[in-house]
């Protein structure tokens, strides 16, 4: 049950394009019980593909092959499978159809020169209803599936036939499970200090950190033929970690910081109004990725002048005079105007300097202050960060909804019946 992918194109080697494909298939099938010897990336080169081939058919029981099945010049795929297997290259009646039915599905006739893409390796069994991928098998009797680079087409077919045709072939009797979860404030080094010994006795369970900047991902995951046996461990073991890191777990699986906020304030029945001057909207960006957003979220001012937070926001001329634009005492008056402007329950608010100019020796670049007004009063926070431009922006905004979602828990906790 061990597979390797090889993902063809320049536009990967070189970095052009990210390739997305092999993370689709290996999120795929790993949880079901499937191992990958090799993740292989090689141009459009016909003898580096037959060299990716030789080296994954040496170690692996299929190989999932995407890319280089268009129509241009540099689609060279199936002419090098052709070749590899020794195989003639003759056109596909089976994928002409498939062709026509594609593009007839959008008003469309077939264009000249598409049919470039029915020419396969002689004997290829063409994916059903695919307009690109077919499959050939050697003489080891290992499944080879070339698939479309399209990350839409390749993950459509991944799902739709090629998991299916792998579970019911190779039936695989582990599967492996997994909980994640994304901490944010404490570093990898930190983490890793913490939950040190987590695993102790669980030789099953297998813990990974994963950056995802602003914050980390921990995943632990465990092989297993026991799933109900290996839920209930993995569960307690997110219980003691999350304990072990004190707070800082701000999600849990897919959810993201701004979605465990959306939970949060959904729940408690509570609205919410932004002013950002350094985070440029950013924060209303996280916010309304969320799906729902529209049941909390009232507006959000970007109030990037001196100007428009006093016209906007109403914050003093004074008080900009005597504390500055970057100020906790002008995050407290921004968060405050917010609120009593749009009429939220809540009020949150960000200024800062995120650079590269800008700053001063009283407040060096990375100064950023935070306000968040609610019916009891306004509670700022001041924080230096670290990094460029996008970085500090970044971490602001993440900072600011952790500054929020701290909120929400205190919240829940005094308003529980």
């Amino acid at each position: 049950m061990r597979g390797a992918i090889i993902c063809i194109g320049d536009e990967l080697v070189t970095g052009r394009v990210a390739e997305t494909n092999s993370r689709f298939a290996l999120a795929r099938l790993t949880p079901l019980g499937f191992e990958f010897a090799s993740v292989l990336m090689v141009g459009d080169d016909v003898e580096a593909i037959a060299t990716a081939l030789d080296a994954a058919l040496a170690g692996a029981d299929f190989v999932l092959v995407s890319g280089g099945l268009g129509s241009t010049d540099d689609d060279i795929t199936a002419a090098a499978a052709a070749r590899h297997f020794g195989l003639a290259l003759a056109e596909s009646r089976r994928m002409i159809a498939n062709l026509r039915e594609c593009f007839a599905a959008v008003g469309r006739e077939l264009p000249p020169g598409a049919e470039r893409m029915a020419r396969l390796p002689q004997g290829a069994e063409v994916l059903d209803k695919a307009c690109a991928g077919f499959k050939l098998t050697t003489p080891a009797d290992q499944p080879v599936y070339f698939l479309p680079g399209v990350p839409a087409e390749n993950r459509r077919l991944v799902e739709r036939l090629v998991l299916p045709a792998l579970v019911e072939r190779f039936a695989p009797q582990q599967v492996v499970l997994s909980r994640k979860f994304t901490v944010f404030g404490l570093g990898e080094s930190e983490i890793g200090l913490r939950l040190q010994g987590l695993t102790v006795g669980c030789p099953e369970v297998a813990i990974g950190f994963y950056p995802v900047f602003p914050c980390e991902q921990v995943v632990l995951s465990a092989r297993t033929s026991q799933p109900e046996e290996a839920e209930a461990l993995l569960e307690s073991l997110v219980q003691e970690a999350a304990l072990r890191l004190g707070g800082r777990v701000v999600a849990y699986g897919q959810d993201t910081l701004a979605g465990a906020v959306a939970q949060r304030l959904i729940a408690e029945g509570l609205s919410l109004a932004l002013a950002e001057s350094c985070t440029g909207g950013l924060i209303g960006h996280l916010v309304t990725s969320v799906p729902g957003s529209s049941e909390f979220f009232d507006r959000g001012l970007v109030t990037y002048s001196n100007r428009a937070k006093m016209e906007l926001l109403g914050v003093k001329q004074a008080t900009l005079e005597e504390h500055g634009a970057v100020s906790a005492e002008t995050a407290a008056e921004m968060a405050s105007g917010a609120r009593r402007e749009a009429n939220t329950d809540l009020g949150l608010a960000v200024t800062g300097i995120a650079g590269p100019d800008g700053g001063t020796p009283d407040k060096p670049v990375g100064t950023v202050c935070f306000g968040l007004a609610a019916e009891a009063g306004v509670k700022t926070l001041s924080r230096r960060f670290m990094g460029n431009r996008d970085q500090i922006k970044q971490i602001s905004a993440h900072f600011a909804l952790d500054m929020l979602r701290r909120y929400l828990e205190d919240h829940a906790l005094l308003h529980r019946p």
